[in-house]
């Protein structure tokens, strides 16, 4: 040991030991030495930000490797003389180096000294944070006593002790201790996971009494819930109270759940989760989403999100916003998380940002308040229960939205309440006709803990069977589809590749007929030159199904609309009409006479194909039925569950997009589409919502929406039947552009009515299941009409059905409160009571479910409270219903578009 010396820096400088001149200085809270001027910039920055100790001098000594042990000799010397402890922080050393120098100072000064065992990564607000493996940490030495363990932190929060060295939480998942917390991850290395990790140790902060759990990784496979549990187990119930979850990467959850639900069931009591990354201050940081990357979103207003277990007796389907910060400035808080914003209006801060509605009798309340944060968007609804608060509300919106930060502005959507909820929708895929077996990253609500999927809302392509007996959803993969948050708040379905092998090439759509002159004419049941096996005979391209307008019945040649054409894909003669008053159950082995009469200016086209002739009688359909499909003997007499589709033969919008599907209609029914482009055209400049913010052109929305209103007509008829066979056609790409302008029109939150008669096999079928799932569209009321007659009411509780008012046909086909479920829509069989023989009006109620309500057998998650809910809803809308007149017209030849059993082909 060096002698010990009573020199001053100044002379041992003077003495010819330059080496060993050093000097201290004060940086803010800390003490420097190192060699006379000679401070590097990291010791001064580490100085200048390292929080104050309050029991130990904190001293920095900053000196180059190699030097000899007569250095730290003048070390000692250079510290004061008092009585506190010190702190010692050193840099570039081995571990067992600083242990032992630790040990020696104290020893040599007669006082406490804390030193790190390990190397020293600076954090968020002066943290140090010391890691090197296990066992790493503060050290405490003391003179003649072995050297303790004291902390992995300084300052040492609260529950320091829960989160120290490096955990294995299974073959595959490993729990990391950061500054701020613990970090749950997939166990493999490399420079992503390193990347990653060196961004949270050091921007997430570390708070006292907060211990943050960061889950999953950027990149890397899904998470498992299990080893959540495993770490969570080792934990005293004390540090449990102080944990935050919070989403960073991908999370293997039950299908359709949240994080936060999905732990709270799985760990069995309450939860809090964070509802982005915390970053800044350690005592109130702010919070801001994260990203696929990992990065920052926006700046989020809701900050805590509380879970209880579904088993416990104060359990609600609505997380609990525990915290949050003020959306604004100037405005009082007049209940919790709602700010008094004018007399007629408040503004309330929500997970997903901020609502503004009135103080009482506010629109999709239950849904705007359990809608997720989306890291992308940040969410500004506003209330628009009828046309005249909407506006009041929306102008209220603009003036909140005005008024925020730039950087939270730019990622501001303004939303109308009711539209809010479709994003889970989309990811839910029924209300959108997307039903999801394998969510990619995300996703709201749990279902069975025993099935897991992926969490981080979603990417839907799948196929649903209607049966729950055997494997319920056949998925793919696909890329995320983004949901747009314009105004209208438009889901685009994901869909399946319109590409198809063999006869089904929808990528450059065929003329409906080969011998057809280029000129389009718009004869649809006039068509008669065009043989009708056109289609048939031309299996590598058969062309996608559209509808047609006429100006006026002529019988010249041009593109036969597809809406006249007997499709092998689409077997009409196999697929009985809808039921009128009320369905037989039989099907008609020909097309009604009207359905071949020569159209009016927008009449109802015909649903059935054309005859050689052009003539009511559709004498030759039968034949072409039999020879554009295989023969199926005796099934057509039974009523059955409706297939699912394969990709290239299903309504779902393809990943592609709808580029070839519009320009195909365009081209195929252009007399027709110029005749009604005008009057749409009108009504798109007068509502320019429909307009969205998801990059569709106008003239694709005009496409879009003109398609809407040639399918409301009654020639659209002939398009349910063929999608309820589940084959492929020439109706494929035209239901698709049907389906992408249904997102633009409102949805429709609450009951929807319609009567229907099924038959004793029918009804058989709906007894045997829970779920039923319908490939075609859908149509219902919002009030019952006297128009329709039936032996029984089916009472549907919605979701996302459209409401078609804007773009109704008019005459005949003009429906009033018309809604329209999209396909791919899955429906749960809550109750139902037979027709009474007295005459008594039977009864079936339907609830409409959201992808997180089925797993990947098929099964029907329990919900019961939201069953309970739609229940007593219905049941309240039918004794409201009771009291009152019927309301609303069903136009006569609109009828028959009424009655289906959803989920099934109906004989």
């Amino acid at each position: 040991m060096a002698a010990r010396s009573s020199l001053s820096p100044l002379n041992r400088r003077r003495r010819g030991a330059p080496e060993l001149a050093l000097a201290r200085h004060t940086v803010g809270n800390v003490l420097v030495v190192c060699p006379e001027k000679k401070m590097t910039p990291e010791a001064q920055a580490l100085a200048m930000s390292v929080a104050a100790d309050d029991e130990h001098e904190m001293v920095v000594v900053d000196l180059p490797v190699g030097v000899p042990i007569t250095a730290w000799d003048s070390v000692a010397e250079l510290l004061p003389r008092r009585r506190r402890g010190v702190r010692l922080i050193l840099g570039g050393r081995s571990r067992e180096a600083t242990a032992l120098t630790g040990q020696w100072l104290s020893e040599r000064l007669g006082r406490t000294v804390v030193a790190p065992d390990g190397a020293i990564f600076p954090g968020v607000g002066g943290t140090l944070f010391v890691h090197s493996g296990r066992g790493s940490g503060w050290v405490r030495f003391r003179p003649g006593r072995p050297p303790e363990w004291e902390a992995k932190r300084f300052p040492r929060p609260s529950w320091d002790s829960g989160a120290t060295d490096p955990l294995p939480t299974s073959s595959v998942g490993m729990a990391d201790p950061i500054p701020g917390g613990v970090w749950i991850h997939a166990a493999a290395r490399d420079a992503g996971s390193g990347e990653h990790w060196s961004r949270l140790v050091s921007g997430m902060p570390c708070q006292p009494d907060v211990l943050t759990v960061v889950l999953g990784c950027p990149g890397t496979p899904p998470l498992s819930l299990d080893d959540v549990s495993r770490f969570w187990r080792q934990l005293d119930d004390q540090v449990r109270e102080k944990v935050r979850f919070v989403q960073y990467g991908p999370v293997r959850l039950p299908l359709g759940g949240t994080l936060g639900q999905a732990l709270a069931d799985l760990l069995g009591t309450r939860v809090v989760c964070y509802t982005g990354m915390p970053v800044g201050s350690t005592t109130t940081p702010d919070i801001y989403t994260v990203c696929a990357d990992g990065g920052l979103g926006w700046h989020a207003f809701a900050r805590e999100v509380g879970y209880l277990p579904r088993k416990d007796p104060a359990f609600r389907e609505t997380p609990v916003l525990l915290s949050h910060r003020i959306p604004v400035g100037g405005v009082e808080q007049v209940a919790p998380a709602v700010y008094w914003y004018t007399p007629d209006a408040v503004l309330e801060v929500v997970q997903s940002g901020l609502w503004v509605r009135p103080p009482e009798g506010a629109q999709n309340a239950a849904a705007v308040r359990a809608e997720p944060p989306r890291a992308d968007v940040n969410i500004l609804a506003f209330d628009a229960t009828d046309e005249k608060r909407a506006e009041r509300m929306r102008l209220l919106a603009q003036d909140v939205l005005a008024r925020l930060d730039p950087a939270t502005r730019v990622r501001c959507q303004l939303v109308p309440a009711s539209e809010v909820g479709r994003a889970e929708i989309r990811i839910a895929g029924p209300a959108q006709g997307e039903l999801v077996a394998e969510a990619q990253p995300s996703g709201p609500s749990v279902g069975n803990s025993a099935v897991t999927d992926t969490v981080r809302l979603p990417v839907v392509k799948a196929e649903v069977r209607a049966d729950t007996a055997g494997p319920a959803v056949v998925a793919s993969p696909v890329a995320e589809t983004p949901v747009d948050t314009g105004i209208s708040l438009d889901t685009r379905t994901p869909a399946d590749d319109v590409v198809a092998t063999g006869a089904e090439a929808p990528s450059e759509p065929a003329p409906a007929t080969a011998t057809a002159p280029p000129e389009p004419a718009p004869a649809i049941a006039a068509a008669a030159p065009e043989p009708a096996p056109a289609i048939a005979a031309a299996p590598p391209e058969p062309a996608p199904t559209a509808a047609a307008v006429t100006t006026e019945p002529r019988p010249e040649t041009g593109p036969v609309s597809a809406m006249t054409i007997r499709l092998e894909s689409s077997p009409i003669p196999t697929v009985g009409e809808p039921p009128a008053p009320r369905p037989a159950g039989i099907a008609p082995t020909a097309p009604r006479p009207a359905d071949t009469a020569p159209a009016a200016p927008e009449p109802p086209a015909p649903s059935a194909t054309p005859a050689p002739e052009p003539a009511p009688e559709p004498a030759p359909e039968p034949v072409k039925a039999e020879d554009s499909r295989p023969e199926e003997p005796e099934e057509p007499a039974e009523p059955r569950l409706q297939p699912t589709p394969q990709p290239a033969a299903s309504a779902l919008v393809a990943d592609h997009g709808l580029t070839e599907e519009r320009a195909w209609l365009r081209r195929t029914l252009s007399r027709d589409f110029d005749t009604l482009s005008h009057s749409i055209s009108r009504i798109l400049s007068e509502h320019p919502g429909f307009q969205g913010s998801d990059g569709r052109s106008s003239a694709d929305v005009l496409t879009d929406t003109v398609a809407v209103r040639l399918y409301l007509s009654e020639r659209g008829e002939a398009i349910d039947q063929a999608l309820r066979t589940g084959e492929n056609g020439p109706h494929v790409p035209f239901s698709r552009c049907v389906v992408s302008g249904l997102t633009r029109l409102p949805s429709h939150r609450g009951a929807t009515t319609f009567t229907a008669s099924p038959t004793p096999q029918q009804w058989q079928l709906y007894e045997q299941r829970r779920l039923v799932t319908d490939w075609s569209f859908i149509h219902a009321l919002t009030e019952p009409s006297s128009d329709q007659q039936g032996e029984l009411d089916v009472l549907v509780w919605s979701m996302t059905a459209r409401r078609t008012k804007l773009l109704e046909p008019g005459g005949a086909d003009e429906v009033d409160n018309r809604v329209v479920f999209v396909p791919g829509t899955s429906f749960k069989i809550l109750e139902m009571a037979e027709p009474g023989a007295d005459g008594t009006q039977g009864r079936i109620l339907l609830r409409e479910l959201a992808e997180s309500e089925v797993d990947e057998a098929g099964r029907v998650a329990a919900r019961g409270s939201l069953d309970e809910l739609a229940i007593t809803s219905l049941r309240r809308c039918v004794e409201r219903w009771s009291a009152a007149q019927p309301r609303g017209a069903v136009g006569e030849s609109a009828t028959r578009r009424f009655g289906w059993m959803p989920g099934l082909v109906q004989r």
